[in-house]
Parts: structure tokens; sequence; C-alpha cells
């Protein structure tokens, strides 16, 4: 590494330090759904996972619904097993009330009130959210806000403003080009998706 980039890479984090400090930094979420398929009207939503913006408080839940909709090719991306999803996963209205249960614990820890939530195409993991929630007849959250921050659109401006190549914008492609590392054995999960997504935002943030 040349001395300006080290210099730069300071720099950043220094910047990113200060940006934690900062309260609507403070009120963001990360989340990361993994699902039977694309068709939220359809497949089944499987995992989701929550990371705050400080990375301290992570959760991640298994979703069993009543009737399993998946497609090959979504299982061979996650990897979840669906007889040990049988065994272990939560009812919909199960997994609502521990996410609402982690909720109140983030505001009683974080003293927020409203959460913004920040994911890789972040409108699919939002739609397979409020799936959930629909398929237990349980009140959606008013801690979250319905503002949401999308680390793909972020990547598509700066590929448009030519200053990154167009393969960054997948998940994969940002991950390896930021040199971010979740575990082999998490990749494709809710968890491990959700912690390499806090870290992209990060980069993300230091372009500007």
């Amino acid at each position: 590494m040349s001395q300006n980039q080290e210099n730069r890479s300071q720099n950043q984090e220094e910047r990113l330090k200060q940006a934690l400090e900062i309260h609507q930094m403070k009120q963001m979420l990360v989340i990361d759904t993994e699902a039977g398929g694309l068709n939220v009207f359809k497949n089944s939503i499987l995992s989701l996972a929550f990371v705050s913006f400080d990375g301290a408080h992570q959760a991640e839940f298994y979703v069993l619904e009543d009737e399993l909709n998946t497609e090959a090719q979504a299982m061979a991306v996650n990897g979840i097993d669906l007889d040990w999803l049988k065994a272990n996963g939560l009812s919909p209205k199960d997994a609502c009330l521990a996410i609402d249960q982690y909720i109140s614990g983030l505001i009683e820890k974080t003293g927020e009130q409203k959460f913004t939530l920040v994911g890789h195409n972040i409108a699919f993991d939002i739609a397979y959210l409020k799936r959930l929630y629909e398929l237990a007849n349980h009140p959606y959250p008013k801690a979250f806000s319905h503002r949401s921050v999308d680390t793909h659109s972020l990547l598509w401006a700066l590929s448009i403003l030519g200053k990154k190549e167009s393969y960054v914008c997948t998940s994969d492609g940002a991950f390896r080009h930021y040199q971010i590392e979740p575990p082999a054995q998490l990749r494709h999960t809710a968890l491990g998706d959700a912690v390499a997504t806090r870290d992209l935002i990060f980069k993300i943030l230091g372009e500007f």
C-alpha cells in the first residue's frame, strides 16, 4: 500500500468513526433475508437477520411457514436444510414476537425509537419482512421507518459516475471489490450477509 493509499484509508476510518456518532447513523439497522425464491407473493421466507449499525446487536431468526414454497435454484444458494427448518423454524407468529422483542431491546439499549432499514436490494428484504408480518396477522413494527437505504443504489450511482465497474453493483461483486469476506459457512445466510452488508455500507460511505 502506498503512502497516499494509507493516508486515504486512515482518513476514511476517522470519518466513519465520526459518522457513527451522527444521530441518523445510529438509527440505521441492517437487514438480510433468505427466501425460497424471488417471488414474494409465492415463495416462503426462510430466515432473516438484523445487525445494528455499530455491529453490537445481532439477531437471526429461522421461519417455518405453514406451507413451504421453495425453488431449487434459491435453495442451492441459501443452503438451508428444509428438514432442519421443519424441526427448528419458528412459526410466523412466533418469529414476529421474537423480532418485536429484539427491537424492544434495541430501543432500550440505543435510546433510538425509529430505525431505517439498510440492505442490498433492500426492497426485496422489506417485502419479505412484510410478508412475514402479514402471514402472522401481526402488526408491523412502528419502530421501522418508512425510509430505507439500499447499498445497490449507492453502488449503481458510483458506477454511473464512472467511479466503479458495473460488476460491483452485485453483492458478490461488491464484497469481492471491497475485500469483505464473511466466513464461508455464513455466506448467503441471513446473518452472514447482514454482517457483510454492514461492512459494505461503511466502505461505500468512504467513497463520498
